[in-house]
């Protein structure tokens, strides 16, 4: 029975994410926030260190959102879900690509990691970590590497 009820929560979550996908393309702040508890604490890819609270992530994305001119390309790949009883921990490898209102094009590969929890029977992200590696030696981002 255990099996089945994690096989039935690994498949709801990953329909979430797939909506989170959808409405990060669509920049739908309201549909990307759905994923979100109202307590989140994010390790975000751009300053500060750590986001708490989902409002300070719809503020984040919000910023984004602007700085991009047309079409927002973000592509799920590798999903790995664990679920078991009321958490889970997902991870994946997405591709982002947009344009820069300036003109610069976005085309950057990111490591994101999440804990979600069910609460009122709803899979939400109650922690998430998005980064790039480091080129430690030259003290920058490793923005060109692929999967």
């Amino acid at each position: 029975m255990l099996a089945k009820e994690e096989a039935v929560a690994e498949a709801l979550i990953r329909e979430r994410i797939e909506e989170l996908a959808t409405a990060l393309r669509a920049k739908d702040i309201d549909a990307v926030m759905s994923i979100f508890a109202p307590d989140l604490v994010s390790f975000d890819i751009v300053p500060p260190l750590r986001y708490v609270g989902a409002d300070n992530k719809r503020r984040a994305w919000q910023e984004a959102f602007a700085m991009y001119a047309g079409p927002f390309g973000y592509e799920l790949h590798d999903l790995n879900v664990t679920a078991v009883g009321d958490l889970a921990f997902v991870h994946s490898l997405n591709h982002v690509t947009a344009t820069l209102a300036s003109g610069h094009v976005t085309d950057l590969w990111l490591r994101w990691t999440a804990c979600l929890r069910r609460i009122d029977g709803d899979w939400l992200v109650v922690h998430d970590h998005v980064s790039v590696p480091a080129d430690l030696e030259h003290g920058r981002a490793a923005l060109n590497l692929t999967p």
